[in-house]
């Protein structure tokens, strides 16, 4: 199995408020998967991969930071937007980066998903410099995490899975989608 590594999907192009990261928070119909992307600002430049490889599954994405509705400064207004994006979606997925522990918002972000879309909603993507390793964080070992049967290519998103701590595994695709 392989890790999603940041050279398959580092991006020089970068997404920026209102556009199709976001486009189906007004416009989503009832029954389609919607994922909540928790990730740590610093690996903002990652996102834009990050979100073209979960809609080429066939989810949307919410992001933050495309979120016109969000202040760039911490306060309750935006804690409650987020709780409430969260409480919407029907995943969760957090983006662990070797700097994701330095993130004050990811584990609160990660408690509510939790609690609110239920602990089989969650998963880790881990982003690693090694398609190989991944310098599991403590979050590794609780919940399930996506990993592939190769390497990542803009058209082979098929063969990744959700791997929980138990060895279960189930194919991503199938977990966004149930």
């Amino acid at each position: 199995m392989a890790y999603l590594t940041f050279d398959q999907i580092s991006s020089t192009i970068t997404l920026r408020k209102a556009e199709s990261a976001n486009e189906s928070i007004k416009s989503r119909t009832y029954t389609e998967k919607r994922v909540f992307l928790s990730y740590r600002r610093n690996d903002r430049k990652y996102v834009e991969g990050i979100v073209r490889f979960l809609k080429s599954l066939g989810v949307s994405v919410y992001v933050d930071y495309l979120d016109e509705t969000l202040e760039d400064k911490t306060n309750e207004n935006v804690a409650a937007i987020l709780r409430d994006h969260i409480k919407s979606s029907t995943k969760f997925i957090s983006l662990a980066t070797p700097d994701s522990s330095n993130s004050k918002w990811m584990p609160w972000e990660l408690g509510l998903g939790d609690r609110i879309i239920n602990y089989e909603n969650v998963a880790i993507l881990p982003l690693t410099n090694s398609t190989a390793v991944w310098p599991d964080q403590e979050y590794g070992k609780i919940y399930g995490h996506i990993q592939g049967n190769y390497t990542y290519t803009a058209n082979g998103p098929e063969d990744w899975y959700i791997i929980y701590p138990n060895s279960q595994k189930i194919k991503l695709k199938d977990w966004l989608t149930k």
